[in-house]
C-alpha cells in the first residue's frame, strides 16, 4: 500500500506517495538511533503506531489500545486518570526531535507524531533549490585514470608540452568541479538555515539577529537542605532540628535510602546560592542548544549576582518566577498577566472565555503538581534599547514546559500564528506575553496548551 503524505513547510515538500519498503527503513535507522537504542519502551511505542499504520488501521490508535499494548495495562486502565501514554508520546516526540536535529538530519524519510493524535505522519525530505532559484549543480563523475606506458625514448619537447597542458586541463577542471559543489553545498546550507530561521524569527529575531552575547539569568531559589559533616561552625549555629516524625515522612520519599545512614540526626540549613529548578535547568539546555544552532553566543549568571547594569546594557533571558529570580519583575512595561504573591497569574485585563486568575492544581492523595501555568514575556529591557525574555512557570515543571514551547518546531509553528493575530497588520509584535497550561505527570510536563497571548507596549510603571 503507498502512503500518502501530509504537506508542510520548509524543504519538507509533499510528494506523492512513499512505500512501504521506505517507511519501514527510516523507522529501523530510528530504532538503532543512539535516540532509540536503549529506550525499549520508546522503541515498542513508536513500532506499535507505525506498525498500525502500515496495516492501514491508524485510525484506531488511541489512549487506551497504546496503554495495553505497550505499557502493558491491565482492564482497569484507565487514561482519565493515568497519563502514561500522553507522557510517553510526549517523550518519543521529544526523540524523534533531536533525532532528526543531528544524527538523523540527512534521512529522506521524517516520521512524526502530530500534536493531539498517535497516528504517525511520514513526510519525503525534497532537496531546496539554492538562493538564486537555480537548479542544482549538476555532479562530475571521472572514470579509472587511463594506464600511461613510458616511452621508449624521450618525448619531443613539444609532445612534453603536449602531455602537461593535458595534465593541467585535467586538474583544473577537477578544481572548477570542487569549487562548483562547494558553492552549491553552501547555499543549501544557506538556504535551509534562513528556511530555519524563519520559523524562530517572531520570537528570537531580536536575540538571534544581535552578534553581541545575550546574559541568561539562572534562578537562585532559597532552600533548605539537611546539614552535614562538612558545614562550617556558622552554617551549624543557624540550622535547626526536625522532629523523628517529619524526618521519618522525609525519608519515605527519597528513593535513595542511604541518605538515612549519611544524616543520622536531620537538621535543616537556608541556602541561597547552592540550587535551582530541575525545570530552570531544562530550559538553559533548551535555549542553549537554539544558541549553539545559531551560532550565537550566550553568557550566564545567578539571579543574585545580577546588577541592574546587566538589564541596561544587553538582551536578556531570565529563567523562573519572582519567587526565584528577582529580577523578572523588573520590566518597564505594563502586563496583562502578573504574579501573585498567592502563587497565582492574576489576569488585568481578561478577554472573553478567560479566567480572572489561574493557579496550580495537585493530587488530593500525593499532593504532586498534575497542572501548572507558564508566562513567556519578552519586553524592553531597563534602558528599553535591548529585549528581555522571561521564560516562568508557576512552578518549575511550567519553566520547563515554556522553555520547550518556544525552542521545538512542533510548538512554533502555532505559537508564531498566535503572534501574528495578536499583533498589528498580520505581523508579530516585538513585545508580548504569552500564557500556558501544562499538564504534568510525575514532575514531567505532558502537554502544552496556548492559552493567551498579548501585545505588550512601552509604559511607565
Amino acid at each position: 500500500m503507498a502512503t500518502h503524505t501530509k504537506p508542510t513547510s520548509g524543504n519538507l515538500k509533499p510528494l506523492e506517495n512513499i512505500s512501504p519498503d521506505e517507511i519501514k527503513q527510516a523507522i529501523d535507522r530510528i530504532m538503532v538511533s543512539k535516540h532509540f537504542a536503549h529506550a525499549p519502551m520508546k522503541q515498542k511505542f513508536l513500532r506499535l503506531i507505525c506498525d498500525f499504520h502500515l496495516a492501514g488501521r491508524g485510525a484506531e490508535l488511541n489512549e487506551y489500545l497504546i496503554g495495553r499494548e505497550v505499557f502493558d495495562r491491565d482492564n482497569s486502565y484507565n487514561p482519565a486518570t493515568d497519563p502514561i501514554v500522553r507522557v510517553g508520546a510526549h517523550g518519543v516526540r521529544e526523540k524523534l526531535e533531536r533525532y532528526y536535529q543531528k544524527e538523523g538530519a540527512s534521512d529522506e524519510i521524517k516520521v512524526e507524531i502530530p500534536i493531539g493524535s498517535y497516528e504517525p505522519s511520514f513526510i519525503k525530505v525534497s532537496q531546496p533549490q539554492n538562493l538564486m532559484g537555480e537548479e542544482p549543480v549538476a555532479s562530475f563523475s571521472f572514470g579509472a585514470p587511463v594506464p600511461i606506458t613510458p616511452p621508449t625514448t624521450a618525448p619531443s619537447p613539444k609532445l612534453r608540452w603536449k602531455y602537461w597542458s593535458h595534465l593541467a586541463a585535467g586538474a583544473l577542471v577537477t578544481i572548477v568541479a570542487v569549487l562548483a559543489y562547494s558553492n552549491f553545498s553552501l547555499r543549501q546550507q544557506l538556504n535551509q538555515r534562513e528556511e530555519s530561521f524563519e520559523l524562530y524569527k517572531p520570537v528570537w529575531e531580536s536575540f538571534l539577529r544581535s552578534s553581541d552575547p545575550t546574559l541568561m539569568v539562572l534562578s537562585n531559589p532559597p532552600v533548605f537542605r539537611f546539614l552535614n559533616s562538612a558545614d562550617p561552625e556558622p552554617v551549624v549555629k543557624k540550622s535547626f532540628p526536625i522532629s523523628t516524625l517529619q524526618s521519618e515522612a522525609i525519608f519515605d520519599e527519597l528513593p535513595n535510602k542511604s541518605i538515612i545512614r549519611i544524616i543520622p540526626n536531620p537538621r535543616l540549613a537556608l541556602t541561597i546560592d547552592t540550587y535551582t529548578g530541575i525545570g530552570e535547568a531544562v530550559g538553559v539546555h533548551r535555549i542553549t542548544d537554539l544558541f549553539r544552532t545559531a551560532d550565537r553566543s550566550l553568557r550566564l549568571k545567578q539571579s543574585r549576582t545580577v546588577s541592574a547594569e546587566d538589564l541596561q546594557n544587553q538582551n536578556v533571558i531570565a529563567l523562573g518566577s519572582v519567587w526565584v529570580n528577582n529580577w523578572s519583575s523588573k520590566l518597564p512595561v505594563k502586563e496583562d498577566f502578573v504574579y501573585t504573591n498567592q502563587v497565582t497569574v492574576r489576569n488585568l485585563n481578561p478577554q472573553p472565555g478567560e479566567q480572572a486568575e489561574y493557579s496550580g492544581a495537585f493530587d488530593p492523595q500525593s499532593g504532586k503538581l498534575t497542572e501548572d501555568y507558564a508566562l513567556i514575556t519578552v519586553a524592553p529591557n531597563l534602558s528599553s534599547r535591548d529585549v528581555v525574555m522571561v521564560v516562568a512557570g508557576l512552578h518549575s515543571e511550567g519553566t520547563a514546559a515554556a522553555a520547550e514551547f518556544i525552542t521545538a518546531q512542533q510548538y512554533l509553528t502555532q505559537f508564531n500564528q498566535r503572534l501574528a493575530e495578536a499583533g498589528t497588520g498580520g505581523k508579530a509584535p516585538k513585545y508580548f506575553q504569552a500564557l500556558l497550561k501544562v499538564g504534568v505527570d510525575n514532575g514531567i510536563p505532558t502537554f502544552i496548551n496556548l492559552v493567551a497571548v498579548r501585545e505588550l507596549r512601552i509604559t511607565s510603571r
